[in-house]
């Protein structure tokens, strides 16, 4: 059933590139996408998806005139098995696995989710570099072989052979030829959907080379229906390596080369970047205030920060941490904090105005990943524990163990991100 996975594959040859970002880029219609690999073991954030409708339930407070979207589900991605995990987050239960590439070396890593509740994954290290999406309902699944019945994964241990998911809907390989690339990193959806459904938009996807010293990184537009590469644009960056969008279709890139960690926004209209800025960190997240969040080592790959960073007023702000790992900004019960995973046993609840540290809660091993849902309980993704937790703010306990084999995630997993900056007329 190979048919049932639509494969985007462009030449190699003929790509046009747009020169850092110009203020008058030259853009060209890619039409089909091409392939990339890298070699990173760094963690992101994760995608799944299944074909369990009947817990696919909404639990923040959407009105009509909001998209219908699959609210309850964390997508994560699990590195060394490449497969991605579709988790329901008010059950916590795994109600899907799926490979995410034909090869052996898939690296699954960064997970972002559109309004319509449906994930991609980017295949990071593979060779080439890949993105798969996924459907979270099974009302948009695809019947490849007309049987009449939708082929699924039904669960952990119900992993299908590669091209006979039929809630895979696409597979894309990108292109290396015109720039020296290390791999694919930054990941995230735009929020171009329909606003009533949530359906559509455009994913973004950009490269990075740590040993690199000429910014010659990309960041490449894929078409969300069918995930072809609709343009790209030149980055001012050696490492594509985190991504977060804002509400006015800006899309904000983390940079982590080595010795000069900075943060950078590509315009996703006019494809024109802003003068990057200096600041450390490993995640990144943008608050619904416009305020840029990252959290990790400064440029000496020490002194562990969270980073606060306003657009408005160009201040840049900073407290010491311990670690430093994915983040993510609370919502509903977890509001007015955020959440960052120090990268060894603890999640670190870090107060959104004088940005001090309110509270440390040693919860694992190797926590790495954050993310909330759309309830506000937060999500702590353990690659060394081989699992996620889900943690409640109010009882200040974790509340469910999903195990995961090394998972590692650390983007915007459950979709809690795009709708909160994201306006829907």
């Amino acid at each position: 059933m190979e048919k049932t996975i639509a494969v985007v594959l462009a030449s190699l040859l003929g790509i046009g590139y747009l020169a850092g970002c110009e203020s008058t880029p030259k853009v060209k219609d890619m039409g089909d996408a091409s392939t990339d690999g890298d070699t990173d073991t760094d963690a992101d954030t994760d995608t799944d998806a299944d074909s369990d409708t009947d817990t696919d339930t909404d639990a923040d407070t959407d009105t009509d005139t909001e998209p219908e979207v699959e609210l309850s589900f964390i997508w994560i991605a699990n590195t060394s098995e490449n497969t991605l995990s579709k988790v329901d987050t008010q059950t916590a239960v795994e109600v899907a696995r799926y490979l995410t590439c034909p090869g052996t070396n898939c690296q699954p890593s960064r997970t972002s989710v559109n309004l319509h509740g449906d994930a991609v994954v980017t295949n990071r290290d593979a060779f080439p570099g890949s993105v798969i999406k996924v459907a979270a309902s099974i009302d948009d699944c695809v019947d490849g072989d007309s049987s009449g019945t939708i082929e699924t994964s039904t669960g952990p241990t119900d992993v299908l052979a590669w091209g006979e998911d039929e809630c895979i809907l696409w597979y894309v390989e990108l292109p290396t030829t015109g720039f020296t690339v290390h791999g694919l990193r930054a990941t995230a959806w735009d929020g171009e959907t329909d606003a009533m459904t949530g359906e559509g938009g455009n994913v973004w996807v950009g490269t990075c080379n740590f040993t690199d010293t000429v910014n010659s990184e990309v960041a490449f537009k894929l078409d969300g229906a069918d995930g072809h590469v609709v343009t790209q644009a030149n980055l001012p960056l050696n490492c594509a390596y985190g991504g977060a969008m804002d509400a006015d279709k800006g899309l904000w890139i983390f940079d982590r080369t080595p010795a000069d960690r900075k943060i950078t926004r590509l315009d996703v209209d006019a494809l024109t970047c802003s003068t990057p800025v200096d600041v450390g960190g490993y995640g990144i997240t943008v608050h619904p205030d416009g305020r840029v969040w990252t959290s990790g080592a400064d440029n000496t790959g020490a002194n562990h920060q969270v980073y606060r960073y306003d657009p408005a007023t160009s201040l840049l702000e900073s407290t010491p941490t311990v670690g430093g790992g994915g983040i993510a900004v609370g919502v509903e019960k977890s509001a007015g904090y955020l959440w960052v995973c120090n990268w060894t046993d603890s999640l670190l609840k870090i107060d959104e105005d004088d940005m001090s540290v309110v509270e440390t809660y040693v919860i694992g091993t190797e926590v790495i990943g954050a993310a909330v849902d759309f309830e506000g309980y937060v999500w702590a993704v353990d690659r060394a524990g081989n699992a996620a937790y889900k943690f409640d703010p109010d009882t200040e306990q974790v509340v469910a163990t999903v195990p995961i084999p090394n998972p590692y995630t650390y983007s915007d997993m459950t979709g809690v991100q795009l709708k909160q900056v994201v306006v829907v007329e």
